[in-house]
């Protein structure tokens, strides 16, 4: 199946917009940054070739989708990227992560909580999915704060890793609670 085109996701403080081509150099020297690969499950710096040669594979795949996050407060300009990924469609189930704030002045200013509830709002919303995953490196304090603020809860920890999860019930009731909104 051919990737479906999504919309650009939008509050009154930032914008998600779709990966694309041109977004290339930026997001490979964000990804290459130490304090954000030291995170990823492969910390190792990637070279242009491979990011180049991942894009390819990703433009062709309806269960990955990358956004790039856009500050209004900086101009409309990029300042990080979060994506959902390994979508199981039948079962309304993905990955959450490839989180990160790039931009050096936009770190520490709720940016990435702020991403997360956007995306996640759009992902039990518009794509239908029941269930939301992602690992995250034991010692990512920053990182799990976020994911326990929007709700997600751990479930395992095994070699480094915590694996946490957000079902659509549990999120629709924290986010209506917080936020007050009322979602289907």
């Amino acid at each position: 199946m051919p990737k479906r085109q999504l919309p650009r996701i939008e509050d009154e403080d930032i914008i998600l917009r779709p990966l694309e081509k041109s977004d290339l150099p930026l997001t490979l020297l964000w990804r290459n940054q130490e304090p954000i690969r030291r995170w990823f499950m492969n910390p190792n710096v990637v070279i242009e070739q491979n990011h180049g040669d991942w894009f390819e594979g990703y433009i062709g795949s309806d269960t990955d989708f990358v956004f790039l996050i856009l500050s209004r407060e900086f101009g409309n300009i990029p300042i990080g990227q979060i994506s959902l990924y390994g979508i199981d469609w039948p079962g309304g189930i993905a990955e959450y992560g490839r989180l990160m704030i790039g931009h050096m002045a936009a770190r520490g200013k709720g940016y990435a909580k702020q991403a997360t509830r956007l995306l996640l709002e759009f992902g039990f919303g518009d794509l239908g999915l029941k269930e939301i995953h992602l690992k995250v490196k034991e010692g990512n304090e920053p990182a799990i704060a976020v994911y326990h603020a929007v709700g997600f809860a751990e479930k395992t920890r095994k070699d480094g890793w915590i694996t946490m999860s957000v079902q659509k019930t549990t999120w629709i009731d924290l986010a209506s609670s917080v936020v007050g909104h009322q979602f289907h």
